[in-house]
Formats: structure tokens, sequence, C-alpha cells
């Protein structure tokens, strides 16, 4: 792809159609975010969140509901009951696969000194020194990986995204066509990911400073997460449209 055919990512004008979807189909946006709403509950009050066993089960239920909610969207019937989406498993292995590992690489960094066979000494004071206090008391380097992480979501999540959302759909799900159509827009992606992150911590705090114990998260992350899907349905509009393999 040559740069004269590069496509800018329009951040704003995507959030203008996608509020303009949502104005015209209220009805069938609050379905779906009551659905999500109850999903939530289900998972992370009833079931526990990840403590429980059957939180894998339900992440297989809720990952079928953003398929549905895909497919509905671009209205590629049945559904509910198709084979595509397991197809779409290969794509979204992919994505969790690098996010897990790359995660995991940096979760398991500050450790690696204490297996290069350095000094006694030096390991001890590498432990106290570093270890407890930026990684065990201060949180320190949670903070570092996840801004690390954020720099990183445009190349292992957003665009890959495409891919999967390709797939879901009955089309090609491959990472690589996704990659080349949405070259040159890394800041766009990464500015996007930046505003998703900041409106997280924004209703986590809101939660916690109205003493709500999570229900508030619930009730506007549901609004969100369905929001972000519209907003990401209409970003695979402006690079994809145009696409049609069936």
């Amino acid at each position: 792809m040559t740069d004269h055919s590069i496509k800018k990512f329009p951040i704003i004008n995507c959030v203008v159609e996608a509020w303009n979807y949502i104005k015209e189909h209220s009805k069938m946006f609050a379905a779906f975010v009551c659905a999500n709403f109850l999903l939530l509950m289900i998972g992370f009050k009833l079931l526990g969140g990840m403590g429980s066993i059957w939180f894998v089960f339900w992440c297989v239920f809720y990952y079928w509901f953003n398929c549905f909610f895909f497919r509905f969207y671009f209205d590629r019937k049945p559904y509910w009951l198709t084979r595509k989406v397991f197809d779409s498993l290969v794509p979204s292995t992919k994505i969790l696969f690098l996010t897990l590992a790359l995660a995991t690489f940096l979760a398991y960094l500050p450790f690696l000194p204490l297996f290069l066979g350095l000094p006694v000494d030096v390991l001890d004071e590498y432990a106290v020194g570093f270890i407890q206090q930026y990684v065990d008391e201060n949180n320190i380097y949670d903070l570092i990986i996840q801004v690390i992480l954020l720099f990183i979501t445009p190349l292992i999540f957003y665009r890959p995204l495409f891919a999967w959302i390709s797939s879901v759909i009955g089309r090609s799900g491959s990472l690589r066509n996704a990659w080349r159509r949405t070259t040159g827009n890394y800041w766009r992606f990464f500015c996007v990911a930046l505003v998703c992150n900041l409106a997280a911590v924004v209703i986590e705090y809101v939660d916690k400073v109205c003493l709500l114990n999570g229900w508030g998260e619930l009730v506007i992350g549901s609004v969100l997460i369905m929001f972000v899907n519209v907003y990401v349905a209409k970003s695979y509009d402006f690079f994809f449209l145009e696409v049609d393999t069936e």
C-alpha cells in the first residue's frame, strides 16, 4: 500500500456516526446494553469473577454474545447459531496469545536477574531495593506495564481486532490484510486506546467515591462497552466497507 492510498482514520467522524447510529436504533442499543449488563452481573457478581471455575464458561458465552452483536450490526444471518463463530477463534486466539505473552513477559521481567547467577549480596540488595520497593509495595512497576501495553495496544489488539470482525461476519480473517488496510494510523489508534483507558479509570474512580461496590462500573461500563462496539463497527466500515467476499 502506497502513501497515496493510506486511509487516515477519522476518529471524531466515527464517534459522530456511532452516536447517530445509536440514536436511530435506540431500542436495539438499549436491548444490547441490558443484555450486556445482565451478563456482566452474572460473571462478576453472581459467579465472583475470575476466581470461579464457572467464569471460564461465562467467557465463552460472552464471546458468543459479542459475535452475535457484530453479525447483527452487519446483518449477517443467522445471527446466533453459525460456524463463523468458530472460524473467528483463529484471529481471536492470536490476539489473546500476543497480549498474554507480552503481559506475562513484562510481569516476570523484574525477576529475571534472580536467575542469572549473580552474587548473593547483589541479589539480596536487588530483591529488597527494587522488587520490594517498586513491585510489591508501591505497584509502580504495574503502572509501567500498563503504560507499555497502552502503547502496544494499537499493534497487538486494535488493528488485529478488525481481522476478528472480518472472520465473524464471514470474510477473510487475515491479520496481514487487516494490518495492510489500517497502516499509517498508529497514533490515531493510540488516541482511541488512551481515551478508552481514561474512561475506564474515571468509571472506576466514580464507583469508589460513590461507594457503589462495583455496581456503578457494571451499569456505566455496560453502556460504554456497547458504544465502543458500535464505534469499532463504524471504524471497520471505514476501512473495509468496499470489501465483500461473500
